[in-house]
């Protein structure tokens, strides 16, 4: 029995994306059992997965399509809600937990790892926090994580993004600002080459870049070269990232401050105007230093 009926399915969907749904039943390439719901492939104009979860008896529906990420329970997910109901699956009803429970540790190690040599994502995050105790190693490890080597598609952006999502997280645990400053670099760079329109990955720049103006501000780098680096980062790349100064105001200092006041007013008497776009950030970036408390020029 499933913990959900075509009633929910419905009102969930609302009835057009119901309908539409109700004839894709065909295109679920694959459908299987997880704990606590399902997750199946489902093609369209892409492949897409999806996941349908039973959270405290409440459905909840996850798809990779640009409908469902504005937040809609897509027709995607009402077709393997469908086949559910159908009884095609179960909604992981086995008793998974119980019998990890009766492994000892020998067994459970083993099946991990027998997992993760299967599943690249799981392999990924295990190495990413078994690497936590060797911290070349694991800029080595997100140097070729994050890396790209052409131009990627929605989903995998989709892919990409939660990438960069894991290896913050485990950068979040260390607070390694070199570390940060490196992921940051490589993010930036992904940027030209993903189909990033809902902005999500541009998202987990902003959180990465924050998290980095804490670690420099617990650790302080090289004032100057701070400054510097947050110049090239914010006016001299694609302009597709905004810093926000007053987050760094701890780890530049007044020295750090002086330097990158210097650097926007010298590209500011350059600008030639041909960006606008650039042009209103340079012009921000200086109205932000004039409001700045405690700043003395």
């Amino acid at each position: 029995m499933t913990w959900f009926s075509e009633d929910e399915l419905r009102r969930q969907a609302g009835d057009v994306s119901f309908a539409r749904g109700a004839k894709y039943l065909e295109s679920v390439e694959t459908l299987d059992d997880v704990a606590g719901g399902v997750t199946a492939v489902v093609s369209g104009t892409d492949r897409y997965t999806v996941r349908l979860r039973n959270v405290d008896g409440e459905l909840v529906g996850e798809c990779s399509c640009p409908h469902a990420a504005d937040g809609f329970f897509c027709k995607h997910c009402v077709a393997v809600g469908l086949l559910v109901l159908e009884g095609v699956a179960d909604g992981g009803a086995a008793d998974i937990r119980g019998y990890v429970e009766t492994l000892d540790r020998a067994e459970l190690v083993e099946l991990l790892v027998a997992h993760a040599n299967e599943d690249p994502a799981l392999f990924r995050k295990l190495s990413l926090k078994a690497g936590r105790g060797d911290l070349d190693a694991l800029r080595r490890h997100v140097e070729g994580t994050l890396r790209l080597r052409g131009f990627v598609g929605f989903q995998g952006t989709v892919a990409y993004t939660e990438k960069v999502r894991e290896v913050l997280a485990t950068a979040r645990e260390l607070m390694d600002g070199p570390l940060l400053c490196r992921i940051i670099e490589l993010v930036v760079e992904a940027l030209d080459f993903v189909e990033d329109s809902f902005g999500a990955l541009g998202s987990e720049v902003t959180g990465a870049l924050a998290l980095y103006a804490e670690a420099c501000a617990d650790s302080p780098p090289e004032p100057k070269e701070l400054a510097e680096w947050l110049l090239r980062l914010d006016l001299d790349g694609s302009g597709r990232v905004d810093v926000n100064i007053a987050d760094f105001t701890a780890g530049l200092g007044f020295e750090g401050l002086a330097v990158f006041r210097a650097g926007v007013e010298e590209r500011w008497r350059f600008d030639d105007g041909e960006d606008p776009y650039r042009s209103r950030k340079l012009q921000r970036l200086r109205e932000g230093f004039a409001a700045m408390r405690n700043w003395k020029a």
